[in-house]
């Protein structure tokens, strides 16, 4: 028996990538595989262009729920309590020295 199965097809990596930083957040190992054609064309559609997210086999409906909850707009990040942010330090760059930063050429 196979040890990963086929989750999901996506329109090219960048979507393959982001749906894989999902299921990471989940703590689900995934595998992302996009034709190597399409990925040389560029191509983001159809055959070529799809990209396959592969899970392994124990975590498969897990990740089946994760996506239906994705797909159907229910996904929701869990409170926060914003009261932990308040001591936070805000970084403006807009008002750091432009000295201290160099330009790449």
């Amino acid at each position: 028996m196979k040890k990963y199965k086929l989750l999901y097809r996506c329109y090219g990596m960048l979507d393959a990538k982001s749906i894989q930083l999902l299921l990471q957040s989940f703590n689900i190992e995934s595998k992302a595989y996009q034709e190597s054609a399409g990925v040389a064309l560029g191509l983001t559609v159809g055959g070529l262009g799809s990209a396959n997210i592969y899970v392994k086999n124990e975590d498969f409906d897990d990740a089946q729920r994760i996506i239906s909850l994705m797909e159907n707009g229910e996904l929701v990040l869990p409170d926060i309590d914003e009261d932990s942010f308040e001591n936070e330090e805000v970084v403006n760059f807009e008002d750091e020295d432009e000295n201290q930063f160099e330009d790449v050429d």
